[in-house]
């Protein structure tokens, strides 16, 4: 375990933001009439969203591309009103607990993402303001787990792999930090997640964030 701990490294969905995909699908029912498993082909079966989440695709490339695949015409705003009907209104980490965590040690985001998706969380909560820097994925060209992305986190926010605490939902996420040195825990709750910076000595044993 590190003795010091100067960058805190955090995923974004189910980390900071609930998301709940079955929103999205809801609202692509509606707008195209197609049923699930068709839904499913398109968006998680043929590598489109990864081209968009890895900049290979831009804004329009990805809706034209969805627009081909459904085969009908797709309003832009109606579609980017559902791509980001994912996220809850409510931050998940209550925004004190960012606030003094910010001032313990830097603040970074590292996460799969796209630019609608980040445009819409910069726009729609203040929890980035306490953070330093972002790294994207549609912005680096690389997702995690690929070992690249948190290199370049690293460099971004020059730290070292051994001072850095990342959380992540995503198990696979969390071993490939952990092979490059970087101290690693999935998230799991608030609370555990407090438990965490407790043993870190990042968090005083009697603050909470409630």
């Amino acid at each position: 375990m590190n003795a010091v701990t100067n960058c805190i490294m955090l995923d974004m969905g189910k980390v900071l933001l609930e998301i709940d995909p079955r929103r999205f699908a809801e609202h692509m029912r509606r707008l195209t009439g197609m049923d699930e498993k068709e839904l499913a082909r398109i968006f998680l079966h043929n590598g489109l969203v990864p081209k968009y989440e890895t900049g290979r695709l831009d804004d329009g490339e990805f809706h034209r591309e969805v627009c081909a695949k459904c085969g009908i015409e797709i309003p832009r705003e109606d579609f980017e009103k559902a791509w980001n009907s994912i996220f809850a209104r409510q931050p998940i980490l209550p925004d004190r607990l960012l606030s003094y965590l910010s001032t313990r040690a830097q603040l970074w985001i590292v996460s799969n993402t796209n630019r609608l998706h980040f445009d819409f969380i910069s726009t729609r909560y203040s929890f980035l303001r306490h953070f330093r820097g972002y790294v994207l994925s549609h912005e680096v060209g690389f997702l995690k787990p690929d070992p690249r992305i948190f290199q370049h986190a690293l460099k971004r926010a020059q730290a070292r792999p051994s001072e850095t605490f990342f959380v992540d939902d995503q198990l696979a996420n969390v071993e490939a930090a952990r092979r490059l040195g970087i101290d690693a825990v999935q998230f799991v709750s608030t609370s555990r997640f407090e438990e965490e910076l407790r043993r870190r000595g990042i968090l005083p044993p009697s603050a909470t964030a409630r």
